[in-house]
């Protein structure tokens, strides 16, 4: 008997676990093409499979490219909106659609569900899914330039205003790298998933982390050079600021957090500092996930209530801080994953 109860044992695991597979599936939301870490060409059209599963009253999908770090905040939605498919297309949901022509380097594509209104309150859910690809132009970089006055002078030592007529250390800027290639596009380089490294002469007067973030540290004079592919640039940076010296702040956006559907979520930079003990200023923004209403993005502590959702979903935050000098930090993220 010992030996039969073992077997029926096993057999009724066996069930309970297809079931739990089985349900998993179909109740996915999912991006079937393109497919997550794939390489793609700028300017292709690819074909969108969207498995929606059994998530009920879907009455259209969005579909919305973002670069890898960028602001869903600062943009307008419309003008990131690559694509509307109904259940009438073929495939359902689905269809073509290109790839940015002015695309490289880590991308973002999201896919939104748009959801009969009357049944359920659209505005809590959140049905989406998002991969990251990879972009390459299937074309040379012909040259490296920056969208900069040559040689880039910071404080007295600019003839003109720049970058809002920066008086101090610390400060952190993006440095606008563009390339030329042999299609005729000019593309954004400075992000390291582009190809893209930075060498500084000398890091006692400015240094550059490997995404192009630009940080002013001390007077003089360097020169910076840009590499990616078999092409270099060089730019001479001139810093003539007050020479205090002014160590940026540290962001700290908290740990990882794991809510569950219309829980209130709170954001917590206040462990952020500022090695010199002044009063900081805060910028949280999001950078991952289907859009969701931020509330006190400029505040320690943001809120939002996590949406309804599907499955579980990862949204992401990212956190910069400045002190009272204008001394801004790198960025720094939080993941919070909803789940139903």
């Amino acid at each position: 008997m010992k030996k039969y109860s073992k077997f029926f044992n096993i057999l009724w695991l066996s069930a309970i676990c297809n079931f739990w597979v089985c349900t998993a599936t179909t109740l996915s939301f999912s991006l079937v093409e393109p497919q997550h870490a794939r390489t793609y060409v700028s300017g292709e059209k690819i074909s969108i499979h969207l498995d929606i599963g059994e998530v009920a009253g879907v009455t259209a999908v969005q579909y919305f490219w973002y670069a890898e770090d960028e602001d869903m905040l600062e943009e307008l939605v419309a003008e990131k909106l690559a694509l509307t498919s109904g259940p009438n297309q073929q495939p359902p949901f689905g269809g073509t659609i290109e790839v940015p022509r002015t695309a490289i380097g880590a991308y973002r594509l999201l896919a939104v569900a748009q959801l009969e209104a009357g049944q359920v309150d659209t505005e809590k859910w959140a049905v989406f899914d998002e991969i990251i690809i990879q972009v390459e132009p299937n074309a040379q970089l012909r040259e490296i330039d920056f969208e900069s006055e040559k040689p880039l002078r910071f404080g007295s030592a600019a003839s003109a205003r720049v970058y809002d007529q920066v008086d101090f250390l610390g400060k952190t800027l993006p440095l606008l790298v563009m390339g030329r290639f042999s299609d005729g596009t000019i593309r954004s380089l400075r992000m390291k998933s582009t190809g893209t490294t930075y060498v500084i002469e000398d890091e006692n007067v400015v240094r550059i982390n490997e995404d192009g973030l630009l940080r002013l540290v001390g007077n003089g004079s360097t020169v910076l050079t840009v590499n990616n592919r078999d092409k270099k640039a060089k730019l001479e940076i001139q810093v003539k600021v007050q020479a205090e010296t002014n160590q940026p702040p540290i962001p700290n956006p908290g740990k990882p957090q794991s809510v569950y559907s219309s829980e209130p979520v709170i954001l917590n930079g206040l462990l952020s500092y500022d090695p010199e003990g002044t009063s900081l200023q805060y910028r949280w923004s999001q950078v991952r996930g289907s859009k969701i209403s931020l509330l006190d993005p400029y505040s320690g502590k943001a809120r939002f209530l996590a949406p309804f959702v599907h499955e579980e979903r990862l949204f992401r935050f990212k956190l910069r801080v400045t002190d009272t000098q204008g001394a801004d930090s790198i960025p720094a993220y939080l993941d919070v994953i909803v789940t139903p």
